[in-house]
C-alpha cells in the first residue's frame, strides 16, 4: 500500500511540473529580483509604470506592523528605497488617482509570547495618508468614517472603500466586525460619504473595476463560526454606479480569502489566497479567470508555489505577485514572480471542482503492490 500511495504521489509531482511548464498558451511563470523587504498583507501601487510596495507585517515579537515603503523598476529589475508613511500598518489598501497614491485604513499588529505559544493584539486604523512619487513626500488627509481594514478601488475619479474587518467591534457582545460597509473618498474635496452597503459582509476580499462597474470578490463572511475562521466565500457582487445598487454575479469556482484580483483585457484574474474547512489551512495556488461579458469562469494551470497575503499589479500585459506566505516557508516572502498569460483552456464551475492531475493520478491505474 505504502508503495502505491509513494507512486501516486510520484506520478502527481511529475504532473504538475509538466504542468507549469508547458507555458506557451496556457501561461508563462519568471522569477525577477526579490523585495528588500520580506513582508505580507501589505499594499501596492503602480505609477508611472513602476511599483510601489507600502506598509504590510513583518515577522517579529513585538509591533509587527511596518511603514517601509520601496520602489521596484521592471525596465531595470531593480528596487530602491523611498520614503516610509508617517504610520506604520499592517493589511493597508492603496489607491491611485491623478498620480498620486492613497494609503487607507489598515491595522497596527502586535506580537506577544506567552509561554511556548503566542497572542496578538490588532488595532484597526482610520488613517489616510498621500503619497507624491514626485516629491516622495507624505500629506495627511481626512480620516476614512469607520476604522478598520478594507479594500479599495478607484471609479470616476473617487475611492471606494469596501467592506474589510473592524476587530475593535469585538468588545461589544455579538457585533459583527466583518462588515458590509461602503465608503466613498473624494480627493477633490478631502471628503468621505456613505454609499450603498454589500449584500454580504465580507472581510479578506478583492476588488478590482472593470467596464465601469466594481467587483467585489470572495473573502470571509458573518456570522463568525466559533473557533474557525470562516465561513469562507465564494460569491462575487457586482456594484452598477448608474444603478447604485449592488448585485450578484456567477461565484468563483472555489471559496477563498486573501487572494488578488487584477483586470486585464477585459477580464479578472484571480490569483491565489487561502482556505480552511474542517482540516489545516489551505494555500491556493489556483487561477481562476471570470469574464463579465459572458459571467463565465474559466481555469489555467496553477502558479508553481501557494500564496495567501500577497499583492498583485499588472503592468504591459504582465502581472506581477509580490511576496505573501506560503506552507512550509516560516515569515514572509521576498519572492518576486511575472505572470504572462496565454489563452484560457477551459470553463468550470463553482461546483464539484477536482484537480486535474488527481484524476489522472486514478485513470494511469497505479498497481496495488
Amino acid at each position: 500500500m505504502k508503495i502505491r500511495w509513494t507512486l501516486g504521489f510520484l506520478i502527481l509531482g511529475i504532473l504538475l511540473i509538466l504542468n507549469i511548464s508547458k507555458g506557451g498558451a496556457e501561461g508563462n511563470w519568471t522569477r525577477k529580483a526579490d523585495m528588500p523587504t520580506a513582508r505580507s498583507l501589505f499594499s501596492t501601487a503602480v505609477v508611472d509604470g513602476k511599483i510601489y510596495v507600502i506598509g504590510g507585517e513583518v515577522d517579529k515579537i513585538g509591533e509587527m506592523s511596518i511603514a517601509k515603503v520601496e520602489r521596484y523598476d521592471p525596465k531595470t529589475d531593480t528596487w530602491e528605497p523611498k520614503a516610509d508613511m508617517p504610520t506604520a500598518r499592517v493589511n493597508v489598501t492603496t489607491a491611485v488617482v491623478n498620480e498620486k497614491i492613497y494609503v487607507i485604513g489598515g491595522a497596527k499588529k502586535h506580537k506577544i509570547k506567552k509561554g511556548e505559544d503566542f497572542s496578538y493584539r490588532l488595532t484597526e486604523l482610520s488613517t489616510v495618508e498621500m503619497y507624491d512619487p514626485v516629491t516622495d513626500t507624505w500629506t495627511q488627509k481626512s480620516d476614512m468614517p469607520t476604522p478598520r481594514s478594507t479594500r479599495t478601488c478607484v471609479l470616476a475619479g473617487k475611492i471606494y472603500a469596501i467592506g474589510g474587518s473592524a476587530i475593535g467591534l469585538l468588545v461589544r457582545e455579538r457585533e459583527p466586525w466583518r462588515l458590509k460597509t461602503v465608503e466613498v473618498y473624494d480627493p477633490a474635496t478631502d471628503t468621505w460619504r456613505k454609499s450603498q452597503s454589500l449584500l454580504h459582509a465580507r472581510d479578506g476580499l478583492t476588488t478590482t473595476v472593470v467596464d465601469g462597474k466594481i467587483y467585489a470578490i470572495g473573502g470571509t463572511g458573518w456570522p463568525q463560526i466559533p473557533a474557525h475562521p470562516g465561513p469562507f466565500l465564494a460569491s462575487v457582487e457586482v456594484f452598477n454606479p448608474k444603478t447604485h445598487r449592488w448585485g450578484p454575479t456567477a461565484k468563483m469556482p472555489a471559496p477563498k480569502s486573501g487572494h488578488t484580483a487584477s483586470a486585464m483585457n477585459g477580464k479578472i484574474y484571480i490569483i491565489g489566497g487561502g482556505f480552511r474547512g474542517n482540516g489545516p489551512f489551505m494555500y491556493l495556488s489556483t487561477i481562476e479567470i471570470y469574464d463579465p461579458q459572458t459571467d463565465k469562469w474559466t481555469q489555467v494551470p496553477d502558479m508553481p508555489v501557494g500564496k495567501f497575503g500577497h499583492a498583485a499589479e499588472v503592468i504591459n500585459g504582465k502581472i506581477y505577485i509580490l511576496g505573501g506566505l506560503r506552507a512550509g516557508h516560516k515569515g514572509p516572502l521576498l519572492t518576486v514572480e511575472v505572470y504572462e498569460p496565454g489563452e484560457v483552456s477551459q470553463s468550470v464551475n463553482p461546483t464539484g471542482k477536482l484537480l486535474n492531475a488527481w484524476g489522472l493520478i486514478k485513470k494511469a491505474k497505479v498497481p496495488e503492490l
